[in-house]
């Protein structure tokens, strides 16, 4: 049934890349159905109820699926251990893949997409300033890649020393979390928890001072707002909470859903086995972590959980470090999002630094002398 309802999600893509092929080319096949304010806030009022009764539940141990509540079942280590023996498997992993990513990161999109309409609505009152606020905001809000993009986006588009912010929010958010923060400690020990805090943070820093040059300039809504494609996604500070909510929501979710088939791909070519084999000592190896986190999915502290058992048998600080901060940090899945909030070289340049500045943190963790062993904090 899970891989039906994959299949069903990945057919819709298709027809929104055609859809969207075609609309840059001039020839729309379907037309912009026109909705007032008002059924478009009771949408986002439904959608926001249903978000909240998908999410919140899995804050509670007994009542998730696992231990991974926010990126879902994050089907790198439970769909594709062993990878895919035929063509037939990797379509049925891949369908998989694409159901479990939809069906989980899509609820916390949606609630970063309301958090997102109460700064823009609120914009006067609420506002997040400063590097270490947003860091401590992100750090405790428990969203993966792709649900924080739209709350970050919010944050860059104000300009100034908002840019900088939503950086760094938009960097922090998907590598602490109070879920993350607990399995880190209780899983690997309090050094490499305040490792990883500290790694983040001088993350976070190098992609606000780095990429913010590249950024594209925020699009600006017509002067006057009539229903047209163009203000169904264009959030003013006019709007209610639930109607600014609603156009982010309608303006970036097919760049989501392209995120999810584009993850599910690699998700489906990528077995868990060889993800747990290239997690050994060395540069040339620190070099594969790295490149191989980057792409994959991982978040709600799963890659704590593939790396704990590997603690014993010689996996170094470093290493567990370098995978922990590009695996979760950015992902196949979140990127279309990133091209269309964030534009080509900004997306690009924060690519590469997931690739750079993680190694380099890895092959310097390796080499101090008084960093701590991984292994479980004694009670």
């Amino acid at each position: 049934m899970e891989a039906l309802l994959g299949a069903v999600v990945v057919a819709v893509v298709v027809v929104l890349a055609v859809g969207t092929v075609l609309r840059r080319a001039g020839r729309p096949f379907t037309k912009g159905v026109a909705a007032t304010p008002r059924t478009r806030t009771a949408l986002m009022a439904v959608f926001s109820v249903l978000a909240v009764l998908v999410v919140f539940p899995s804050l509670v141990p007994a009542a998730r699926r696992g231990i991974f509540s926010f990126c879902g079942v994050c089907p790198i280590g439970t769909i594709a251990t062993g990878g895919p023996e035929s063509f037939v498997g990797f379509l049925d992993i891949f369908f998989l893949a694409a159901w479990y990513y939809a069906a989980t990161v899509l609820p916390v999109f949606v609630l970063g997409c309301l958090f997102s309409g109460v700064l823009i609505a609120k914009s006067r009152r609420v506002r997040i300033r400063g590097v270490l606020p947003a860091f401590g905001l992100a750090a405790v809000l428990p969203v993966c890649s792709c649900g924080v993009i739209p709350i970050a986006k919010t944050m860059i588009d104000r300009g100034g020393t908002g840019a900088r912010d939503g950086l760094v929010f938009l960097a922090t958010a998907p590598l602490l979390s109070p879920i993350i923060v607990t399995l880190a400690f209780t899983l690997l020990g309090g050094s490499y928890l305040v490792l990883r805090i500290v790694s983040s943070l001088v993350l976070a820093l190098a992609i606000a001072l780095l990429v913010r040059p590249f950024l594209s300039p925020p699009a600006e809504a017509p002067a006057a707002c009539t229903p047209s494609p163009a203000c169904a996604t264009a959030p003013g500070s006019g709007d209610s909470v639930l109607l600014a909510a609603w156009r982010m929501l309608t303006g970036l979710t097919r760049y989501v859903l392209f995120g999810v088939v584009l993850g599910s791909l690699f998700t489906a070519a990528l077995p868990a086995d060889y993800v747990g084999a290239i997690l050994q000592s060395g540069v040339a190896s620190m070099a594969a972590v790295v490149v191989v986190g980057v792409p994959i999915n991982m978040c709600a502290g799963e890659e704590i959980l593939l790396s704990a058992p590997l603690s014993g048998m010689g996996l170094t600080m470093g290493h567990a470090l370098a995978f922990a901060l590009a695996s979760t940090g950015i992902c196949m899945s979140s990127v279309p999002l990133l091209l269309n909030v964030l534009g080509r070289r900004a997306t690009l340049v924060m690519v590469a630094i997931y690739l750079v500045v993680p190694f380099l943190i890895g092959i310097i963790v390796n080499a101090l002398p008084a960093v701590g062993t991984l292994g479980p904090a004694p009670f």
